[in-house]
């Protein structure tokens, strides 16, 4: 038994740490790591910008029904924030310049709403 400790001591004693190789493989895939998550990470905030655009643009048309049904104009976003119908014009988040913003129009044959970027 003693043997064996004896063997084992000597073993450990030749161990001192990590090879220069050993270290580079651990940094290379803790760098792949790192950009396969960032190539997620930021996949994520395109997808949540596109969604809030399109969030924005459904209270927009929504805010515009409602202003056509009671002054039977078509409305500029400026009239509903003075209005009371928005609180502040969203601003588009997908293309974050800032001469960009939303522009409302309606088809005068049917009447529908709709809201695009346009810029300034």
């Amino acid at each position: 038994m003693q043997a064996i400790m004896r063997t084992k001591l000597k073993l450990s004693k030749n161990q001192k740490g990590m090879t220069l190789i050993e270290l580079m493989a651990v940094v290379v895939i803790l760098g792949i790591l790192a950009a396969v998550a960032g190539a997620a990470v930021t996949k994520g905030f395109d997808a949540s910008k596109t969604n809030a655009d399109a969030a924005s643009k459904k209270i927009i048309i929504d805010a515009a029904q409602r202003y056509i049904m009671d002054k039977s104009t078509t409305p500029a976003m400026a009239d509903l924030v003075s209005g009371g119908y928005l609180n502040s014009e969203p601003l588009p988040q997908v293309s974050p310049t800032t001469n960009k913003h939303f522009t409302i129009s309606v088809d005068a044959s049917t009447g529908a709403v709709t809201v695009a970027y346009s810029a300034s």
